[in-house]
């Protein structure tokens, strides 16, 4: 049962975003019903089979346990899995978003850029979670063949949307994408500017350096609403090296205060490490 999800991709984006250690798994509902699926383990076939024909909640639950199946590196055993998984995939538009996520996610777990074409077509899902799947998964192919279509995508109306495409672009690297992400450093919430700049920081850019000082300050970041106290410091640990390493000197003065004053034993450290 440990391996049911327990919490909605929006809730968990902010530190899944801060922290590019891999693509997270990350779910869509908090209620879920525990079938054999969720309990015991099953083959790739099982899943496919389960997803192409199971019952409604059946077919989701053996997507989500497919994904997982991938991380315990089961995927090397069937070489035509990544044709399996885009035959269902491209039948999966109007069957349960949740489905279309979970696939989304074996698609990217793969690795395989041949599928890249079709989640790139995923981009154009109404669903905005859909679209922050599809992100996601084209943030671990890092298909350069994607990076133009993730540009057009940081105009997103839904700003989570919008930050993960940031994300995906710093995963991707191509300096090509410079212009977009400098723009998102203006963009009116304050994640998707965050995002930006951390974007940015992998190029060494130091037009990110105004937003890393809004993302060192404290009182800005109370202002963010429903954010948690360790959201705030993952934002601030996740800010700081960068922040110094571009602002240089400049930087001294806020990491100073910042080893003084802040409440969180863990930023005060790292910031006087830096110094």
């Amino acid at each position: 049962m440990s391996d049911i999800p327990k919490e909605t991709p929006r809730n968990v984006l902010l530190p899944f975003v801060f922290f590019p250690l891999g693509i997270v798994l990350v779910a869509v509902g908090v209620f879920f019903l525990f079938g054999k699926l969720a309990t015991e383990q099953h083959s790739i076939p099982d899943y496919l089979n389960a997803i192409r024909s199971g019952s409604s909640h059946e077919r989701w639950q053996a997507a989500y346990q497919l994904s997982k199946s991938l991380k315990r590196g089961e995927a090397s055993r069937y070489p035509n899995l990544e044709q399996q998984v885009a035959a269902i995939y491209e039948q999966s538009k109007s069957d349960d978003p949740r489905i279309r996520r979970y696939l989304s996610m074996v698609l990217g777990s793969l690795g395989d850029r041949r599928a890249t074409p079709l989640l790139l077509d995923g981009l154009n899902d109404k669903d905005p979670d859909n679209r922050i799947y599809v992100l996601m998964a084209l943030g671990e192919l890092r298909d350069p063949g994607s990076v133009w279509r993730i540009e057009q995508v940081t105009k997103d109306p839904d700003k989570d949307v919008r930050k993960t495409a940031y994300y995906t672009l710093g995963e991707l690297g191509n300096a090509s994408s410079l212009p977009e992400l400098a723009e998102g450093l203006t963009d009116e919430v304050a994640e998707v500017r965050w995002n930006a700049a951390v974007a940015l920081t992998r190029f060494n850019d130091g037009r990110a350096v105004p937003v890393l000082r809004e993302m060192l300050d404290r009182t800005r970041l109370n202002q963010v609403q429903g954010m948690r106290e360790d959201q705030k410091e993952d934002v601030m640990m996740m800010a700081m090296a960068p922040y110094a390493r571009l602002a240089g000197a400049d930087a001294r003065a806020d990491l100073q205060r910042i080893a003084a004053t802040d409440p969180s034993l863990r930023v005060r450290a790292a910031a006087k490490s830096l110094l």
